[in-house]
């Protein structure tokens, strides 16, 4: 984030702005002087509550890597938090390519340039450090992880 707020001050701030638009749409309902629409003010209202949502405590434990990214001997298992609470297991025999950005990985399965794109929450670096971990040297060496 641009701000250098911890996620209590990013919660408040997020909150605040959304009750600042649920007064604005309020306010646009009773009278026609604002350029905005009504519903413009409460879109931006959910907007900002959902991302209060995203700045709390609660939900950076639930996104942290190491309950995103787990491995198994022969499987590397993806949790997504983001859309809802979806979990994909892929077998490391088939993975030939892993690709890492920020907030992102991409695992390309039997080398055809098919697989999976997940949307996780890291950096890039972190992301890396944490495959580097989990997955054994053997997968890493035939199938190295690429920063994009």
């Amino acid at each position: 984030m641009y701000l250098n707020l911890d996620p209590k001050q990013m919660v408040r701030l997020n909150l605040a702005l959304a009750v600042l638009f649920i007064c604005v749409g309020v306010y646009s309902l009773q009278s026609d002087s604002l350029p905005i629409s009504s519903f413009t003010g409460f879109i931006f209202a959910i907007a900002f509550m959902v991302q209060a949502y995203r700045s709390t405590e609660k939900f950076a434990a639930k996104s942290a890597l190491s309950k995103t990214l787990t491995a198994t001997d022969t499987s590397l298992t993806v949790k997504q938090v983001y859309y809802g609470e979806q979990e994909k297991t892929v077998e490391l025999s088939r993975i030939t390519q892993l690709k890492v950005a920020d907030n992102y990985l991409a695992v390309i399965l039997d080398g055809n340039g098919q697989g999976y794109d997940f949307q996780i929450k890291g950096k890039a670096e972190a992301i890396t450090e944490r495959l580097n971990e989990i997955l054994p040297k053997a997968l890493l060496k035939n199938s190295p992880i690429e920063q994009v």
